[in-house]
């Protein structure tokens, strides 16, 4: 995740300072703070699902051996892969709209050392998904992508301003992330979703076997499984899979819309996306 200028623009986003509300100067500006928040929560996003997936794939192990099963061999976790392109790909995007924001305001599109190190990291990112098990985004999708990041990472031609600019990179934001949006999940049957959902049946099915267990242990009395069950429908119940991860891929399907708004200097467009960024955060911070 990038740290320089992040802090400004995480106030141009918020739109507040320690006097009156500040107005950002121009959309393609509050498009860059837009991006940094994004950042910030899809980090946080990522480290949850890890949480969760490890959580998950170790009490189901625990929870068979219990039941008198035996554990599975544990799959090679899904999530750090995933978040591994995300970190870099995020990276990039960030760079970009900060290169935007900078042509709006008369200044210098900057960032190219930076960006050259987030690029070489998404690129043997996206090369590593091989040695993951998944439904990863095919072949040829990873070789757009990484082609789409190669366009983001490039500087800035000479003589750009803000509206040509984004036009001449329209394409490369769509690609890249609608790569991640794949990366993600565009539903719950693709790409991280899907990995998590098959982690979260058999963390499920493992509650299960634990319940068959006790029904048939003769040295358990009623009460004893009644306080099983109870406890177990809790955990069922309380549990609300997919949530964070179906918000994710909705803000990357929101971002190439949002592009193109900032370099329009469409303030509505700028706008709509904040919506999801918003909505976004207040997941996030419901997973901490």
């Amino acid at each position: 995740m990038r740290r320089p200028m992040i802090a400004l623009l995480l106030l141009l986003a918020a739109g507040c300072t320690a006097g009156p509300p500040a107005v950002p100067p121009t959309p393609a500006a509050r498009h860059a703070g837009l991006v940094a928040l994004t950042d910030t929560s899809a980090g946080r996003v990522v480290d949850h699902l890890a949480f969760r997936e490890r959580r998950e794939v170790e009490e189901a192990a625990t929870l068979r051996f219990g039941a008198g099963g035996m554990p599975r061999t544990p799959p090679p976790p899904a999530v750090p892969a995933a978040g591994a392109v995300m970190d870099p790909a995020m990276d990039l995007l960030l760079i970009h709209a900060q290169r935007l924001s900078a042509l709006s305001l008369g200044g210098v599109a900057a960032g190219d050392a930076e960006a050259t190190a987030a690029l070489a990291r998404v690129e043997s990112a996206i090369g590593a998904l091989r040695g993951t098990p998944g439904p990863w985004p095919a072949e040829a999708a990873r070789q757009r992508a990484a082609g789409a990041f190669r366009a983001l990472a490039a500087p800035a031609p000479q003589g750009s301003d803000a509206a040509g600019f984004a036009a001449g990179r329209q394409g490369a934001v769509a690609e890249a992330t609608g790569f991640l949006q794949a990366l993600v999940g565009r539903d719950a049957r693709g790409g991280l979703r899907a990995v998590l959902a098959e982690r979260h049946r058999g963390w499920r099915g493992a509650q299960e076997a634990v319940l068959a267990a006790a029904r048939n242990d003769r040295n358990l009395s009623p009460q004893d499984r009644m306080a099983l069950w109870n406890r177990t429908q809790a955990r069922l119940a309380a549990d609300a899979p997919d949530v964070a991860a179906a918000e994710l891929a909705q803000v990357f399907a929101a971002m190439p819309a949002a592009h193109r708004a900032a370099g329009a200097g469409d303030e509505a467009g700028v706008e709509a996306f904040a919506t999801s960024v918003a909505r976004l955060r207040a997941i996030e911070a419901q997973a901490r």
